[in-house]
């Protein structure tokens, strides 16, 4: 089975050697750049992002320094970054102007359910109390979501804003010289669409184990805070880091308008966590604004330091999956739970779940949920994760047990982009319990103390253990 995780293929540099002051502050490295400008040809133009010392300098005199060089910008409006449009010579010269701590490539992100996984995490508990997650925005930063054809995820009334990118990103750069003033990465979207799903059909399916409504299917598929309400960010086909940052930056201008309390990246990558790394950066500046960030881990275990850098981050939780921990299971979420160590232990652990280091206090997984055989609303125009998963969806005996009648809006897939929105829909039940007063460093702090002891494994593989909203909830009810 594919195991979709909307991996980004985001590249961590080294730092080099560089005396840190402000004339030449420490510089990253980022090789994949690296290697772009090793088979450009001196007129080829590359998208890159510029991360600045925001207490030397700021946005406007960046991008005007940029701009003398000779290259296009475009501006975030909370994010400190720029992106640049420039060729090899420029950016040489861009990453040694005063103030830069690193030129990175704009690299293309890899993409990386509920009936019995909401009583795995006590979920279908906390309904029962009347906490549904009602009035917390969820955002979800993916590749869209099909709020037209699937009820679940109805635009507007529960899904109430929905966007896509647009354009060729190459034309909206500006120039020295032009009349118009740079272009905002938030405003770079179309706003108000029912349908932001494309082609891949990714993010209708993490939005709607999130929070969808189970209409199509009479409550039965119903997510983890059907009570909230969705932002869809529709990143389009292929997803970049500009877009993803991008995406931040409209969550960021918009918080208070949708009240969002937490977004959902059910994707990353894999190597060593950099903390000036533009995404991990963006998200500490989400999380230092009050929202909570929730991370994939990674689908590239079971090997030890696999996990995705971006969930590393010790501002934002990252997520592993696990199996259903519920009998009968009718899905049978255990057979990719089998223990590759061959110590035995219990199925609860997913073999492609990725793991940190033994005895690292940062490289490890902060909790653990439901991320095999999941089954989710499926979109009418995600034409890639409908076929690659329509083996499992009308697999009747020994995968995801979808009815006919449920599989025209319902669709199987397993992986850490599961495994995340259950975790961002249990901050949303707790946020509307606690009245919307939780902090992300709170929040982060409830989810780990309350979460589910799995015996025999350690935090390097599965955090604090498998998530529990009743017992989150509880802990933080007014």
């Amino acid at each position: 089975m594919k195991r979709w995780l909307l991996a980004a293929a985001l590249v961590v540099g080294a730092a080099c050697d560089t005396q840190r002051d402000a004339a030449a502050p420490h510089r990253t490295v980022d090789p994949t750049l690296r290697a772009a400008l090793a088979t450009a040809t001196p007129t080829d133009r590359l998208v890159v992002i510029v991360n600045y010392d925001e207490t030397v300098t700021t946005s406007d005199a960046m991008s005007a320094a940029i701009m003398n060089v000779g290259s296009g910008v475009i501006q975030f409006n909370n994010l400190d970054l720029v992106a640049a449009f420039a060729t090899p010579s420029e950016i040489t010269t861009i990453s040694a102007l005063p103030a830069v701590q690193g030129v990175y490539a704009n690299k293309q992100l890899r993409y990386s359910m509920l009936h019995e996984s909401l009583p795995t995490i006590h979920a279908d508990a906390v309904h029962t109390l009347g906490i549904t997650g009602k009035g917390v925005g969820i955002a979800i930063l993916d590749s869209g979501i099909d709020g037209l054809y699937n009820p679940d995820l109805h635009y507007p009334d529960h899904t109430v804003q929905n966007i896509k990118v647009i354009a060729n990103l190459n034309d909206l750069f500006t120039f020295k010289g032009s009349l118009q003033k740079p272009a905002k990465a938030a405003n770079l979207f179309v706003e108000n669409l029912p349908n932001s799903e494309t082609s891949v059909g990714h993010g209708t399916h993490v939005a709607g184990i999130a929070a969808g409504l189970g209409t199509a299917s009479a409550g039965y598929y119903t997510g983890v805070a059907p009570g909230a309400k969705l932002i869809g960010l529709g990143t389009g086909d292929v997803l970049f880091i500009f877009w993803a940052l991008a995406g931040f930056d409209y969550i960021l201008d918009h918080q208070s308008a949708y009240n969002i309390q937490v977004v959902n990246n059910s994707w990353g990558t894999s190597g060593p966590f950099d903390p000036k790394d533009p995404i991990n950066k963006a998200t500490k500046k989400v999380h230092n604004r009050g929202i909570t960030v929730v991370f994939a881990a990674g689908n590239d275990g079971p090997d030890q330091n696999t996990l995705n850098p971006s969930s590393v981050a010790p501002w934002v939780i990252g997520v592993a999956a696990g199996c259903k921990l519920v009998s009968p299971d009718r899905t049978n979420s255990a057979i990719h739970c089998d223990d590759p160590t061959g110590q035995n232990r219990a199925p609860m652990l997913a073999d492609f779940s990725s793991r940190g280091i033994p005895g690292d206090k940062l490289y490890h997984p902060d909790i653990t949920a439901p991320g095999v055989h999941i089954v989710s609303t499926r979109a009418s125009t995600g034409t890639v994760l409908n076929a690659d998963d329509a083996p499992h969806d009308f697999d009747l005996t020994s995968s995801c047990a979808i009815s006919q009648a449920n599989l025209p809006y319902y669709t199987c897939a397993s992986g850490t982009s599961m495994a995340t929105p259950h975790v961002t829909g249990v901050v949303a039940l707790m946020q509307e319990a606690a009245g919307g007063r939780l902090t992300p460093d709170q929040v982060a702090t409830v989810l780990t103390q309350t979460a589910r002891p799995l015996p025999g494994f350690a935090e390097w593989e599965v955090g604090a253990g498998y998530v529990d909203a009743l017992a989150a909830v509880n802990a933080v009810r007014n």
